[in-house]
């Protein structure tokens, strides 16, 4: 696991690019190198963080034996030694230089092109550059796991792979982009490919793109093959299937030459990679959860994922690391807001460094994470949800409306309370503006009145946009594959790559491996919603794997407890939400975020994750103001 810079200019030129790479340091610890063109049109850069070959024969940029191909890769490919085999049974013996992927990589590219690099079943960002041709080629993995920024400006193409490499180059131009500021609000991230700046972007996950000369000359869509299912008709075929795929995943990911463990939080997802993990022969000895008081639990109405991941521990026979989760947890977050520049405010963000910087203290490099499972296999609830509101008779709907002020029971933010009157409030509203109700935070009449100005943001059609691609699905299969593209991209991958490689280590996500996508993608709907049940056919599978108690316990969010956090006095709200501090800077109404305020605190509804992510806002604009420069 690395990061990577990579830059294609139209004339001569010798950009700082050890500038861009001191800005990502913090993903490669272990070494750094660059490269540059004869004529000085194309740079690389490359700062390492060894999980294989630790030797210095690992080191990038790469070439090939031929000498034409560059490398700068970040990532992990999972099947490098099928993919040598492969090589050596078409084109003889090669002399490898080391037991790298990276190797294997660009190997693989100097003898077949680019075609190659869709055998790759990994999680990558790569950079390439042909010597011959004077063509840089940059391609991100399919699923978007591993991040890739991109800016064309002055005629040049710039790609690192955090935001902060591009933002070290002082000469290219940022406008902050107010829209994106009011997504993050609706959905606690801004969708693919937009960032804060309108200069910015991700780059579209599973094309390769061709630059010469600062120039996109080409693009190449791979991986076509992941959309290819195949014939499962039956539950028992589709769980079988499933778990060998599963178990095929887990152990191609378990390659390390470092040591590895485990995010465990006692649910289904992370409790089935635990156990295949352990099965499998991998030497951990610990997993690292978090903890919340009792205080919180109750008063948040959220489950105790402590009393689920000491279960599996026991099961499993390795030591489980506790961390317990304090509100002053939130004072991280001026050190955490560089790395949260992706524009993401879920505070499970927070949870995620924490363990990681656990893991790494204790010399773990490589950890598991159960994360895919939900999106692919219909986890969520408000897959249900909708399959409810859809069959709800009209004269039904009235009636169900006004649940949405049943008074609530003990405990302040009593989670069924909080469930019962969403669903109500949904119930009696138009397809759309139940789909954004659903996966939205707050609503637009709230997101337009906490900002200065006129400019109206009209949330419901920014969400139709998302679904526009899948107008002809079902309408639980659109969901997932927005689920698919927008939640598990822009959001949980996101945040989980960079609060992770933000102290060094590399998190792995067995469910999204490239061959049992392919199996998920092919299991019917009515395998993975049946009943009350989601995820149904991995329940099945795994029925003799795990205890029930875990497989059938209700699901919860890997979380914080704001809700109770933020109705407490709170050092952070104080701080950076203080009516002169954002009077003085000039984007938000006061007025409007100390309404919130008050709102949460006096427990007359839960504003928890708005004022988050204003917190996590004004915290990030005030660091950009002061130090960027951009233009409004």
């Amino acid at each position: 696991m690395c990061g990577i810079v990579a830059i294609s200019t139209k004339n001569p030129s010798t950009p700082s690019v050890n500038t861009c790479l001191k800005a990502i340091e913090h993903r490669g610890p272990d070494g750094k190198g660059v490269f540059a063109s004869l004529d000085s049109m194309c740079h690389l850069g490359h700062v390492r963080l060894s999980i294989l070959d630790l030797s210095s024969n690992g080191s990038q940029p790469m070439m090939d034996s031929s000498k034409r191909y560059v490398l700068s890769y970040n990532g992990e490919i999972y099947n490098y030694r099928e993919l040598q085999n492969y090589l050596k049974k078409r084109h003889g013996l090669i002399d490898w230089k080391s037991g790298t992927d990276s190797e294997v990589i660009i190997e693989g590219v100097a003898k077949e092109g680019l075609s190659f690099l869709s055998l790759l079943n990994g999680i990558f960002s790569i950079a390439i550059y042909d010597k011959y041709k004077r063509l840089l080629h940059v391609l991100r993995d399919p699923l978007g796991i591993k991040p890739l920024f991109i800016s064309e400006q002055n005629g040049n193409a710039y790609f690192a792979s955090e935001l902060k490499g591009l933002l070290a180059l002082p000469n290219l131009k940022r406008t902050l982009r107010f829209e994106s500021l009011k997504d993050q609000l609706a959905f606690m991230y801004i969708p693919e490919p937009n960032t804060l700046f309108y200069e910015f972007k991700k780059v579209k996950p599973g094309i390769c793109f061709t630059y010469k000369s600062g120039r996109l000359i080409a693009k190449k869509q791979l991986f076509l093959h992941l959309e290819k299912t195949i014939p499962l008709l039956t539950l028992e075929e589709s769980k079988e299937a499933l778990l060998l795929a599963f178990d095929v995943a887990v152990k191609r990911q378990l390659m390390s030459d470092v040591p590895v463990s485990l995010f465990l939080s006692g649910g289904l997802d992370s409790s089935a990679v635990a156990q295949q993990a352990i099965l499998g022969g991998a030497n951990v000895d610990t997993a690292y959860t978090i903890s919340f008081s009792q205080e919180d639990i109750a008063m948040d109405g959220q489950s105790d994922d402590l009393h689920y991941a000491k279960i599996m521990a026991k099961y499993l026979g390795i030591n489980l690391q506790v961390i317990e989760a304090k509100d002053d947890f939130l004072l991280l977050l001026p050190r955490l807001i560089d790395f949260m520049e992706d524009g993401f405010t879920d505070p499970a963000a927070i949870n995620t460094y924490i363990i990681s910087k656990a893991a790494r203290e204790s010399n773990v490099k490589v950890m598991l994470s159960g994360q895919g499972a939900d999106e692919y296999l219909a986890g969520y609830r408000r897959y249900h949800a909708e399959r409810i509101f859809s069959n709800i008779p009209p004269i039904l709907k009235s009636a169900i409306s006004k649940l949405k002020n049943m008074p609530k029971k003990p405990g302040r933010f009593n989670a069924v309370y909080r469930r019962i009157s969403r669903f109500a409030k949904l119930v009696d509203k138009s397809p759309s503006l139940r789909l954004f109700g659903m996966y939205s935070w707050t609503t637009p009449t709230i997101i337009n009145s906490l900002f200065i100005g006129n400019n109206s943001w009209d949330g419901e059609s920014v969400f139709e946009e998302l679904f526009d691609t899948y107008s002809n699905d079902d309408i639980v299969l659109a969901m997932m594959k927005v689920d698919h593209h927008y939640d598990l991209m822009s959001l949980n991958l996101t945040y989980t790559d960079r609060m992770s490689m933000a102290v060094g280590v590399e998190t792995r996500v067995p469910f999204l491996d490239f061959d049992l996508i392919r199996v998920m993608n092919s299991i019917p709907i009515h395998f993975k919603l049946r009943g009350r049940h989601s995820k149904y056919v991995l329940k099945k599978a795994m029925e003799n794997r795990l205890p029930n108690k875990i497989i059938y316990r209700e699901k919860a969010g890997f979380s914080l407890p704001l809700r109770s956090w933020l109705s407490k006095g709170n050092q952070m709200i104080d701080q950076y939400l203080a009516i002169d501090k954002i009077d003085k800077q000039g984007v938000f109404n006061s007025a409007m975020i100390q309404k919130l305020v008050d709102e949460q605190r006096s427990g007359i509804i839960d504003r928890s994750n708005t004022i988050f992510t204003l917190l996590c806002q004004q915290l990030w604009i005030n660091n950009n103001i002061s130090s960027s420069g951009w233009d409004q």
